[in-house]
């Protein structure tokens, strides 16, 4: 028992080190977008999704794709103030030796934007779209019980004529020493830089490196606690949290606080014969307005 809690220990440590050596600059943060992607289930969580487990969790850490047993369809529709919307597609399925491979694809974008010229007068709409691309695999290492993951970012963006891409690395742990806890770690978008075109040297836009801690707690079968504290460089510390109680096989009620904001949400599962298929939906509100978002996910498990 004392190596488990030995392993628990080193794996949240080396992790959390290796986001923290890479030194802040004074460059500009690109690819904020990404900061609002996830699930409803996780979102309705308050945004802890490190330690959670299945498809849609390789936003957070790519370990999660070791515990997908089944082919998995993901859909996220989140409607955002000022005509901005995400959406998320992914898909996952089983290896051999218990390991598993996703791909996701997270689209931002802002309608009727209208471009001006130095009088004021509108000239003509500009397309805006912000596209994040994640190819990640997962495995049991060592034990059954640890699961290591890997994953490649590639970002692309389209701002009128302009286009951008960068490239980056996720890299995470799940531990589940007994089937009631889980605590996981990660890193996301390792030596990531957004560079525009026509620029000659260096990348644009540093994509800040990003540490995530989390454990999952399931004190008897319907209830799971969820907590992860996460930081970017420059940043401060934040924390978040919820709670998923299932009032029966087939609906789940969910509520959590992302860094103090109340989340609230919902599931309801379909079984069909050799197939599931899964609504979830969280209500969140938005950072830097008044405003609230409503996210809405639909999964396929066969």
């Amino acid at each position: 028992m004392k190596s488990r809690y030995t392993v628990l220990i080193i794996a949240c440590a080396v992790l959390a080190s290796a986001a923290a050596a890479r030194d802040h600059d004074d460059g500009g943060f690109g690819a904020a977008f990404a900061l609002m992607a996830g699930d409803g289930r996780s979102l309705a969580l308050g945004g802890a999704g490190v330690a959670l487990d299945r498809l849609p969790a390789i936003y957070y850490n790519p370990a999660a794709l070791a515990t997908v047993d089944g082919n998995e369809l993901a859909s996220t529709y989140r409607a955002l103030s000022f005509d901005r919307r995400i959406i998320e597609l992914g898909y996952g399925r089983p290896l051999i030796a218990g390991s598993g491979v996703g791909v996701s694809w997270t689209n931002a974008s802002v309608s009727d934007l209208v471009g001006r010229n130095y009088a004021g007068n509108p000239t003509e709409e500009i397309d805006n779209s912000q596209n994040l691309f994640i190819f990640g695999f997962g495995r049991p290492v060592v034990l059954e019980w640890i699961q290591a993951g890997v994953a490649g970012r590639f970002y692309y963006s389209e701002l009128g004529e302009g286009r951008a891409s960068g490239y980056g690395l996720d890299a995470g742990v799940r531990v589940t020493p007994w089937e009631w806890v889980t605590a996981a770690a990660a890193v996301r978008d390792v030596a990531t830089g957004i560079r525009w075109e026509k620029t000659e040297t260096g990348p644009d836009e540093d994509v800040p490196t990003r540490a995530l801690l989390g454990f999952g707690l399931r004190p008897w079968e319907k209830l799971l606690l969820v907590f992860q504290a996460d930081v970017g460089q420059g940043e401060s510390w934040r924390y978040r949290g919820g709670a998923e109680y299932w009032l029966d096989e087939r609906v789940a009620l969910r509520a959590g606080l992302d860094d103090g904001a109340p989340t609230l949400g919902a599931a309801v599962v379909l079984p069909r014969g050799g197939y599931a298929v899964g609504f979830d939906y969280a209500y969140v509100e938005e950072d830097f307005t008044a405003e609230t978002a409503h996210t809405m996910s639909l999964g396929l498990s066969f």
